[in-house]
């Protein structure tokens, strides 16, 4: 992008800007397809034959939630135990059992702490790779990486929303089919296993698309909720991760009261935040899976609360159905592999809040702010 074209999209409307990022979403499933694709022509290269005895997932922001909804994943395919951690915590380490891994993980931009864990790391004597959408990023420069830039034809701003707002969808692609490769360097996943779980990753693509699909949807459910309304997402095990996302997208976008929680952490210590009188909206993100009946337990009591509740699920359910006001079925995705799906509502909510509640500091601070980011990247990709 040109500075005049950039200076531009400063003065665009929110409308405008929230359209282009609706535009750049829409592109996701497309972009999910060509880095697993990729990623899967990288592995004999960067992961190799590597066989380690322990896990260590480091990032920061949208990283560091790929890391925490990729965590139980890498347990299930590869029988090891799996640590998710900020890659400041993670920085600051002096010992690492032998044996260990560190993937470190970075969208491209600022990495300063992901690079002083994978540091870290490596002066503890242990194995580190990593996890960028930047070929010339310091993190891909130290250490040897996956990349997960889809190489998108052109550089016209949907396709930098698109790679800038994936992050987290791309970053955990490359994660799950790390984790495959690891599971079957180690022998917990025999041949014909690991192909049918590619099978399970290769239909991803066309479930996110088909969630795109809840955009009007989800714009009327915004427009229907008041200006004081407060937001909470809660999610569990894999899901976590998510919330954490839908969290962080939605304050970003529309700085607005947002919480996101770990649904058992709710349910016994936060539970008291939904007062009486309080307008409140509680999101629980849920696919079929271990967390179901304690979800349905929470959504009961939040109702008891007054509250307003929203379903993300990943396969139709009746109970779920009845106890929630609105419910989004993103399709039949694995449990493991639903974050890549269940985010995209988070997503589109989060560019509707934009839209709604955007104040023009933000247009000019915060996601043209985030495209300049990519443009800068796109620069030094070139260079």
């Amino acid at each position: 992008m040109t500075e005049d074209v950039y200076q531009q999209l400063l003065q665009m409307p929110l409308t405008q800007l929230a359209d282009l990022a609706l535009a750049g979403l829409q592109r996701q499933g497309a972009m999910v397809a060509q880095v697993i694709e990729s990623v899967r022509g990288q592995l004999d290269d960067v992961v190799g034959a590597i066989s380690p005895e322990r896990i260590y997932l480091a990032g920061c922001g949208d990283s560091y939630f790929a890391a925490l909804a990729a965590r139980r994943a890498f347990e299930q395919l590869t029988g090891l135990s799996t640590v998710a951690l900020p890659s400041m915590e993670c920085a600051h380490y002096t010992f690492l059992p032998p044996g260990s891994l560190v993937i470190v993980i970075s969208s491209g931009g600022e990495v300063n702490m992901t690079l002083k864990a994978g540091r870290a790391a490596r002066r503890a004597g242990v194995e580190v790779i990593g996890v960028t959408a930047n070929k010339s990023s310091r993190v891909a420069q130290e250490f040897p990486c996956l990349l997960t830039d889809p190489e998108l034809a052109g550089s016209d701003y949907g396709a930098q929303v698109a790679l800038i707002l994936g992050n987290f969808s791309l970053s955990l692609a490359a994660l799950y089919l790390v984790a495959i490769r690891l599971g079957r360097n180690g022998g917990y996943l025999d041949e014909s296993t690991a192909g049918e779980i590619e099978v399970q990753i290769e239909a991803i693509p066309e479930a996110i698309e088909r969630a795109m699909s809840y955009s009007a949807a989800i714009r009327e459910y915004l427009e229907s909720v008041s200006d004081e309304t407060d937001f909470y997402f809660l999610g569990a095990g894999p899901s976590y991760g998510a919330a954490l996302f839908y969290q962080a997208k939605f304050f970003e976008q529309a700085q607005r009261p947002v919480y996101g929680v770990e649904l058992e952490e709710f349910a016994h210590e936060q539970f008291f935040l939904l007062r009486p009188g309080k307008e409140a909206q509680v999101w629980f993100i849920v696919p079929t899976g271990s967390s179901r009946e304690r979800a349905l337990e929470v959504m009961a009591a939040c109702r008891e609360m007054g509250a307003g509740l929203v379903a993300v699920t990943t396969s139709p359910d009746d109970q779920m159905q009845e106890k929630a006001d609105l419910t989004f079925t993103v399709g039949a995705v694995a449990e493991i592999f639903s974050p890549m799906v269940s985010v995209v509502p988070g997503e589109l909510l989060g560019i509707h809040a934009f839209a709604r509640w955007g104040s023009e500091l933000l247009s000019a601070s915060g996601l043209s702010r985030r495209m300049a980011v990519g443009r800068q990247l796109t620069r030094k990709g070139k260079s």
